[in-house]
């Protein structure tokens, strides 16, 4: 039966591929080389285990349809903006550049560049330069996560070049079909083609647009009213499907009119549900994308001639590294932010397989020269972490042409504030995010003077325009902090999340300012003790801050005392939270010192209730101490209330009145017996 071969090969795929993945996540390796290789095995070329090969294909162009659609929802313009300058200088030059040289010298040398690649034409030469000019996402995020860098200038700049990269393989997908060798690919009517059709695509896309932003919020809204998971996640699986086939249907791609659905279904407050219900079926559906791509490749091929594949990747990754850098560099970013960037982004991305497959029916690539640019490109993405990795060398190197002063940044940004000079004892901040505008803003409110230190350019003239303070510069080098008045400051705050530049700043500034008070906020517990020994009074470690405060409130509603809380969260800032830094096991008995008292068996089951007194109660006009409530029921006063007037703690010969009303605690078997107590009426006289 045809449905359970199909089902053998997707239990033989998936199999496999966790097996793979798993292997080359011990080695370190992104997931998506995984899948890679997986197919490399399965395919035709390896161990031929799939019977099927255009089933599976069917469901990866599924795959690449929901890929686009997550991509058209994550995308953002605000972040765009934010990232815009780095976005086009990365971004565009580099593209513009690679297709320039793919145009103009695959045409003449593409016999001699490529195994087989003689006689390929201007359109030929612009698609491989599309496919260079593509860097992975996932690679360099994942990287960047890994080592807390994704707010840090560097990683600013890579992921506005990345999203810059992702978006523009929309137009490049609209470019290919012009592109084959059956189109015109020269003259005035290779230009004029390509062109009219981005217009005539500009028109569709315009349209298409208009209608999902108008109707597509409507009818998420209306659907969500329902209160059905089910029926909205086949609504959000019924927008991306149906756009994608009615942009397809006007003869453009399926993808384009997924990303389009993903644009109107962002701008819907169900945007990031939509997202998360559809990304499990992306996820396992981009794994069938990626072993397709993986089965076209011939091992055989690379083992025939690896000089070729291996002399391919490296000129990719040192051309991909010297465009991406050197552009990063022109526009005004800092060496080490701009080669950071550059080697994090210096390999061919995953898009670059999805437009092969799209460009699989026009013929773009001959057959050696597409094995030899798959096996490349798998290679590029197995090298660059590595190189990312360990590229402390290169970046040491950097970081002394900087020193040095043989890198200047705009004039713009050289100038300091006028205010700087006459400061004394006033605060640095390095760090202008969200922390450190709002230390800034306090101190300004204050009084307290204060200069602000910032490595973002358009953060900087930002600023400035609102007469803040404030330098660009690297907290690291220390004629940057004499610059701000270090030696005569009482406090540096660092508050950047670069944990790397973060100790770097710390060990700079206690050795070239040792009466300096050092503030370090760092986001991971890890950093606690190296920034400590490097010279930091003070380290502000935000997950045990916020989970502090998260026990602290959650404690409060048990009835804990708030001076119990408060003696406790100021014994592990004390010790510099080593409670939670040791990793040996409590052994019984053991009383740390920054534990709390055992207070669950008393307050696992108390309670806190208001009782009022009736006024036929036997309890009017006695003395509380008479009434003796946690003598008879267990039950402790904590306040009485009288009118206006509370009393905490009221003394046992408080007379007792009608209305009056008694705040009580204690256990449900001890407040119900209380509150009855109370009520009981006197008996009647004589």
């Amino acid at each position: 039966m045809q449905g359970l071969d199909l089902l053998r090969d997707l239990v033989v795929i998936f199999g496999v591929s966790v097996l793979v993945v798993l292997l080359l996540h011990r080695l370190r390796l992104p997931t998506i080389t995984g899948f890679l290789v997986a197919g490399m095995l399965l395919g035709p070329h390896g161990l031929s285990l799939i019977s099927d090969l255009k089933r599976i294909e069917v469901l990866a162009d599924a795959g690449v349809v929901l890929l686009l659609f997550t991509v058209g929802i994550e995308f953002s313009l605000a972040t765009l903006r934010r990232l815009w300058g780095s976005a086009l200088a990365g971004g565009l030059v580099p593209l513009g550049v690679t297709v320039a040289l793919g145009a103009g010298i695959v045409p003449l040398a593409g016999g001699w560049l490529l195994p087989g690649g003689g006689g390929m034409s201007v359109g030929q030469g612009i698609f491989l330069g599309f496919l260079v000019s593509l860097s992975s996402t996932v690679i360099p995020l994942k990287a960047l996560a890994d080592r807390g860098q994704i707010d840090s200038p560097h990683g600013r700049a890579t992921i506005g070049v990345a999203v810059l990269q992702d978006l523009m393989v929309i137009p490049m997908m609209l470019l290919v079909p012009h592109l084959g060798p059956g189109s015109a690919s020269g003259g005035m009517m290779g230009l004029v083609s390509p062109a009219l059709a981005l217009v005539q695509a500009a028109a569709v896309v315009a349209g298409i647009l208009v209608v999902a932003l108008w109707a597509v919020p409507r009818l998420l809204l209306l659907l969500a009213s329902l209160k059905s998971r089910e029926v909205f996640v086949i609504s959000i699986f019924c927008v991306c499907l149906g756009t994608a086939w009615a942009t397809s249907s006007m003869g453009l791609s399926l993808a384009l009119g997924a990303f389009l659905a993903g644009l109107a279904v962002s701008e819907s407050e169900f945007g990031h549900q939509a997202l998360a219900d559809v990304v499990p079926f992306r996820d396992s559906l981009n794994c069938l994308f990626f072993v397709s791509i993986g089965m076209l490749m011939d091992p055989g091929f690379a083992l025939r001639m690896p000089l070729a594949v291996a002399g391919w990747a490296g000129a990719i990754i040192v051309f991909k590294l010297a465009l991406i850098g050197g552009a990063l560099l022109i526009a005004g970013q800092r060496p080490t932010v701009a080669l950071q960037a550059g080697l994090a982004l210096c390999q061919v991305g995953e898009f670059a397989f999805v437009l092969m497959r799209f460009a699989s029916g026009s013929h773009l690539l001959p057959d050696a020269p597409g094995q030899v640019f798959l096996t490349a490109s798998v290679a590029t993405m197995i090298v660059t972490p590595l190189l990312y990795a360990g590229s402390s060398p290169i970046l040491a190197i950097a970081r002394r042409w900087e020193d040095k002063g043989w890198w200047r940044p705009a004039k713009d940004l050289r100038e300091p504030p006028d205010r700087i000079e006459a400061l004394s004892d006033h605060v640095v901040i390095v760090g202008y995010g969200f922390n450190g505008r709002n230390l800034a803003r306090v101190l300004g409110e204050i009084g307290i003077q204060h200069v602000v230190l910032e490595m973002n350019p358009e953060t900087v003239r930002s600023a400035r325009r609102e007469g803040e303070p404030i330098l660009y510069g690297d907290a690291s080098s220390p004629g940057i902090l004499e610059r701000l008045g270090a030696a005569r400051a009482r406090v540096l705050v660092l508050a950047i999340s670069d944990p790397v530049s973060t100790r770097r700043a710390v060990a700079v500034a206690r050795r070239s300012f040792p009466a300096l008070h050092i503030v370090v906020r760092t986001r991971y517990l890890t950093e606690v003790d190296e920034l400590y020994r490097l010279g930091a009074e003070v380290v502000i470690p935000e997950e045990v801050e916020t989970s502090m405060e998260i026990f602290s409130r959650v404690l409060q509603q048990y009835g804990v005392p708030p001076e119990i809380l408060v003696k406790h969260a100021r014994r592990i800032r004390t010790e510099r939270y080593g409670v939670f830094i040791s990793e040996r096991p409590a052994a019984a008995g053991d009383a740390e010192p920054g534990s709390l008292p055992k207070l669950a068996p008393l307050i696992a089951h108390a309670q806190v209730q208001v009782c009022t007194i009736p006024s036929d109660s036997a309890a009017v006009g006695k003395e509380l101490g008479e009434v003796d409530l946690p003598g008879t029921t267990g039950a402790a006063v904590l306040a009485l209330m009288r009118g206006r007037e509370i009393i905490p703690g009221p003394s046992p010969r408080t007379l007792l009145a009608a209305e009056d009303l008694l705040v009580l605690a204690g256990t449900p078997e001890q407040i119900g017996p209380a509150v009855d107590a109370l009520a009981a009426t006197a008996p009647p006289a004589g």
